[in-house]
């Protein structure tokens, strides 16, 4: 079985002897210009006199996440208004938005006051809210409900080029295998005929249009196909949209290249499509659900996961009071994650809620671990070592294993840490349409008509598959056994949460008996 459970349950351990920036995926300024990021670097940044020193963590920079009952009172929000205002910063309420409703944080623009954005950096006004001894300054319980919006980032190895990380830097992950087109000789497993099939929820970078290995639907149609996509959810989503990255608002995996004269293939272009290969693979009489919300260079919001994980729960909750025009999941899968700045490693925050909110459900959430070489908890998926409430399913955070079943170099590593399944050297489905600018470093005619001889096109991915590597990819694996696991206690749909909880946990045990 390619899957191993640690030897512990899932805890979190401190480690004053980490690097403060250790687990911060390196991104180049173009990306994160592109989002409005910012690294926060400890040594770098004002802090707060008194509090512990912050860790690394990558934040936008003009973005901060406000909970709606700040935004919804108008006193809160006039004195968090006022508390700004000597910042030479504004907070723009007025555009104020949330995807969806409940989901607990608003997004709220901040800009200066003064016309210079130059000058605005969410971090630094939080730290002056916190050091502010005015008779403005803001009650301890207010200031908890702002925070940053983090930039998440998938947990995949293999840019543009083949056997080296993006963006290629030397490192203990310099020598992973990177995506590659490859050819699949053996046919896709075939799928049963059943009444009701087990559900998994992909929030990724969406699949293509089309692609020989599955076949797609909208929710709208009501299909028993093995993909089935929101545009609906998709339109809300791009009506959202605040940054100059390309707005998510089809589900269709997207734009092939990077934003830039080279033509390569963005770097996380065709990731939800490879997660979708592997599941078609491993469990063929399941049906995913994919949600784009992961730009084609792998960076996704805070807020939109929030977002979209409310949205996934709020189904359940509506199929389970009798609408039959909603799609209720078994399982949640999710190759994205972030570092928190909090010294402890633990976050504050919506996020714990919204997975908190699907566990409570009875669906199990399946976590990619991260591929920083790195012991700092990854989250969501480190919140399989907060402890889960009781009768509710778990959470699962998965490192990547090689071939050899030995633990891939790249991956994260820690005793928050649940399991291990294969995720380097892979092969799955790939957009179809993909191809770069490299081209064969040699090329000659052919006696055959319409054909060429040439060396290897390490961008051509016209055959509809590839290798590739990541704990973006093991927890797809993980999941998948996971959902066979499930299937064998019955594909029944589970109206109570208690006894979906039970079937997940009864579903996990008996793999770890394995």
């Amino acid at each position: 079985m390619r899957l191993v459970f640690a030897d512990h349950e899932p805890h979190l351990k401190p480690n004053p002897r980490r690097d403060h920036m250790s687990g911060v995926p390196e991104l180049s300024y173009s990306t994160l210009d592109r989002h409005g990021g910012r690294v926060l670097a400890p040594g770098q940044v004002v802090r707060t006199a008194g509090q512990s020193a912050p860790v690394g963590t990558i934040y936008r920079y003009d973005r901060l996440l406000v909970d709606e009952s700040v935004i919804n009172d108008d006193k809160a929000r006039l004195k968090l208004e006022g508390a700004i205002q000597p910042t030479g910063m504004t907070l723009e309420s007025q555009s104020a938005s949330a995807l969806v409703t409940g989901q607990g944080p608003f997004r709220v623009p901040v800009v200066s006051s003064h016309g210079n954005q130059a000058g605005v950096d969410a971090w630094s006004l939080l730290q002056r809210l916190r050091t502010d001894t005015s008779d403005e300054s803001l009650p301890e319980d207010l200031l908890a409900k702002v925070r940053l919006e983090h930039l998440m980032i998938c947990s995949k190895t293999g840019g543009p080029s083949v056997g080296t990380p993006e963006p290629p830097v030397g490192g203990p992950h310099r020598h992973s295998i990177g995506r590659m087109p490859v050819d699949m000789v053996a046919p896709m497993p075939e799928r049963k005929r059943l009444e009701r099939r087990l559900r998994v929820a992909m929030l990724d970078t969406g699949v293509p249009s089309g692609h020989p290995a599955f076949d797609i639907s909208d929710l709208s149609e009501g299909k028993d196909t093995f993909v089935v996509v929101d545009h609906a959810f998709q339109a809300r989503l791009g009506q959202h949209n605040d940054s100059p990255a390309p707005p998510l608002d089809d589900p269709w995996d997207g734009p092939v290249h990077e934003p830039t004269l080279i033509g390569e293939v963005a770097t996380h272009f065709g990731h939800g499509t490879f997660i979708t290969g592997l599941l078609r693979q491993m469990s063929p009489d399941v049906q995913v659900y994919s949600l784009r919300v992961v730009h084609n260079d792998g960076l996704s919001y805070e807020h939109e996961i929030i977002g979209a994980l409310h949205h996934v729960a709020d189904q359940v909750e509506a199929a389970r009071a009798g609408d039959a025009e909603v799609f209720a999941v078994d399982v949640v899968v999710l190759a994205t994650g972030y570092v928190d700045e909090a010294a402890d490693d633990i976050p504050g925050g919506w996020m714990g809620g919204a997975v908190d909110r699907l566990i409570k459900l009875g669906v199990p959430v399946v976590a990619a671990a991260g591929n920083q070489s790195s012991d700092r908890p990854f989250y969501p998926a480190a919140y399989a070592a907060h402890g889960q409430p009781e009768n509710a399913a778990p959470i699962l955070s998965v490192g990547a294993l090689n071939p050899n079943l030995e633990i891939a170099m790249f991956s994260n590593e820690g005793p928050w840490v649940s399991c291990y399944a294969t995720g380097a050297g892979l092969v799955s489905t790939y957009p179809c349409e993909a191809e770069g600018s490299l081209e064969p470093e040699r090329r000659s005619k052919s006696s055959m008509r319409n054909r060429f001889r040439e060396t290897y096109d390490f961008d051509d991915f016209s055959s509809g598959y590839a290798v590739w590597s990541g704990t973006s990819f093991a927890a797809p694996v993980a999941a998948a056994y996971l959902l066979n696991s499930m299937a064998e206690f019955g594909l029944e749909e589970v109206q109570d949460s208690v006894k979906a909880a039970e079937r997940a946990h009864a579903a996990l045990t008996r793999l770890k008996s394995r």
